[in-house]
């Protein structure tokens, strides 16, 4: 029992290295966890070029005459964005919750249902290679590596936005209390693609549902009326809190957060026994031995 678990544990740990998971995992986290801040920095500097800019006298007065005071108090106010560290966190969380989490689903198809697929574990399981020592390291490596490395995403476009900016910086407990939320609820996602994956054994296809249904399910929780204690509210706390600053009213909404991620671990657990559940159903006994149909 201990000898397959091991063996189970190398052997993913293994693939995990050699087949560029986590190399893609770090390019996916950290490479959105860098270029955002500085993206929001070039939009910056790209306003205030655009803002001291001078145009014709007769330019000016179409533009005043049809509502170029708005346009350029809108103007002031984007700018007013780009210049914020907080903001630049905020967007900065919503692009790697986006477009990360997507870049890990790919790069560990293999995990979610690939090698059943590409039949890889017959010999293994014809073998007496148990299905919890099979599932156990995928649902411990591939959710614990996005927890970690999405933490420190998170602290690390931090300090780039605190350091980019000197406005509206953020301090240090709160870049790390917002990259726990977006850390929590990635692992979360990560292990349900695991499950479907496992239990389908169609990697690709539960790559692009999973990655659609976590856009879509927040808005439609939130038509609902259920836009609290619940994980996809995760989806907007972990930017929201810095991107409307004191307006979201962290405060308040803490006992949800706190419950969602809660229920982030919870269900994380349950989908580990549903993967061992319908692996466990699909298996053929093939000990009896047949008899003539005559």
């Amino acid at each position: 029992m201990k000898a397959q678990l091991k063996y189970s544990f190398k052997k993913e740990k293994a693939l995990f290295v050699r087949r560029y998971h986590l190399l893609g995992m770090l390019l996916g986290i950290f490479g959105f966890a860098i270029m955002n801040p500085l993206l929001c920095k070039a939009m910056d500097s790209m306003m205030k070029i655009a803002n001291e800019m001078e145009f014709p006298t007769q330019t000016a007065a179409v533009s005043m005459a049809s509502g170029g005071v708005s346009g350029a108090a809108g103007l002031e106010s984007m700018m007013s964005m780009f210049q914020s560290a907080s903001f630049s966190l905020g967007y900065t969380f919503s692009q790697i919750i986006s477009y990360s989490l997507l870049i890990i689903m790919l790069v560990t198809r293999s995990a979610a249902g690939g090698e059943q697929r590409k039949r890889t574990m017959i010999v293994p399981m014809c073998s007496g290679l148990q299905y919890k020592n099979y599932l156990i390291p995928k649902f411990v490596i591939y959710p614990l590596s996005t927890l970690v490395l999405t933490f420190l995403g998170g602290m690390m476009a931090g300090g780039f936005c605190n350091a980019l900016f000197t406005v509206d910086r953020v301090s240090f407990d709160m870049i790390a209390f917002g990259s726990l939320i977006m850390a929590v609820y990635c692992a979360f996602i990560i292990t349900i693609y695991l499950a479907l994956g496992v239990c389908t054994s169609r990697p690709g296809l539960m790559t692009g549902a999973v990655y659609l249904g976590q856009m879509i399910l927040p808005s439609f929780l939130d038509a609902m009326g259920l836009s609290d204690y619940q994980p996809f509210m995760l989806v907007s706390a972990a930017s929201s809190m810095f991107m409307l600053g004191k307006e979201y009213g962290l405060s308040d909404r803490l006992p949800s957060i706190l419950t969602a991620m809660g229920l982030c671990v919870v269900i994380s657990v349950l989908m580990y026994f549903l993967a061992r559940g319908v692996l466990g159903a699909k298996k053929i006994d093939n000990t009896e031995e047949d008899k003539p149909a005559f």
